[in-house]
């Protein structure tokens, strides 16, 4: 899988006893589990993959799921039920074809290694989601969900699309799904704690507290990204550092920072400084040769053409 960039910086810690969760986020993958490890594990899985049937957004896609020297094999076949009034809201979405078996793809593709039992039953547990378990800055990140590919298989952005999706999905519950958020539910990122809301190849959303005194980005590394980021400020106050000088930062208001545009943050006040932050894209997409406004300009030209409005069905 290729490198990629989910949040500002590498993680750092989850607010639940160290027994539960490692505080540095920096941990290897266990090489093996007990026999009793792995029958929890796989009653897990089966309770997300009973649940993925009735998702709203499952998509079709094959992928693995490797925790120790365990394998499980997902696949899923979308069920999507037109009206014959051709109108979406009378679609019915599932239940979907959804498998879990045990033991490696035949077929090469993508899959999450999980660290070990502790993340999955953290994830389980709704202490923590798949999604700010995976958050991770560099390639070199050992965090608790990873992302990679079998050996003779080679990801596309498409690809990364699919896994994003079910990163968002597979490893929840309920329709619809909920995500708790809160300095003491989130992960801590290089002087912000954060919760990954929702993710998706074309938009990420994330909760984002920082502390007082503290700043995010303040490695000159961090201050610039690869695609555009929407701070939104719901309480707090503080200092974002842009390439236009400092914007003072309260409740109430929102800062768009396009791509390779400075944005250091810094809480100048007595409280935390947070809110929501929107990523448009995928840093991986656009380091090299493409930027942002192409890419946009390529899916505009896309939505000239798309057939939204579907032929409607035969009727019977």
């Amino acid at each position: 899988m290729r490198a990629k960039t989910l949040l500002l910086a590498s993680l750092a810690m989850l607010a639940v006893p160290a027994s539960a969760y490692a505080q540095n986020n920096q941990r290897d993958a266990v090489n093996t589990i007990s026999a009793d490890e792995e029958a929890r594990a796989d009653a897990i899985l089966r309770e997300f993959a009973a649940d993925y049937r009735n998702d709203p957004m499952a998509i079709d896609m094959i992928f693995g799921i490797k925790l120790g020297g365990a394998w499980w094999t997902v696949s899923v076949e979308r069920k999507e039920t037109p009206s014959p009034r051709g109108r979406l809201v009378d679609h019915a979405f599932g239940p979907h074809s959804v498998t879990l078996t045990r033991g490696m793809p035949v077929t090469p593709t993508w899959y999450f290694e999980i660290a070990d039992l502790d993340v999955l039953e953290l994830i389980a547990s709704g202490k923590v989601n798949a999604g700010t378990a995976s958050m991770q800055s560099f390639g070199s990140d050992k965090v608790g969900v990873e992302t990679r590919d079998m050996p003779g298989f080679s990801s596309t952005s498409g690809d990364e699309a699919d896994l994003y999706l079910a990163l968002s999905h597979f490893f929840t519950k309920g329709k619809p799904e909920v995500t708790r958020f809160g300095r003491d539910t989130s992960l801590e990122t290089h002087g912000a704690q954060a919760t990954a809301l929702h993710t998706m190849k074309g938009f990420r959303i994330l909760y984002f507290s920082i502390g007082p005194e503290e700043v995010v980005n303040d490695d000159p590394r961090l201050e610039f990204g690869q695609m555009p980021n929407l701070f939104v400020v719901t309480s707090g106050r503080g200092t974002l550092y842009s390439d236009d000088g400092p914007i003072a930062l309260e409740k109430g208001m929102s800062v768009f920072v396009a791509q390779f545009v400075k944005h250091r943050l810094a809480n100048t006040g007595t409280e935390p400084l947070e809110g929501v932050l929107v990523l448009y894209g995928d840093n991986s997409d656009f380091g090299f040769g493409t930027s942002y406004p192409s890419y946009l300009q390529d899916l505009n030209q896309f939505h000239r053409t798309y057939p939204f409005a579907k032929p409607k069905p035969k009727e019977e």
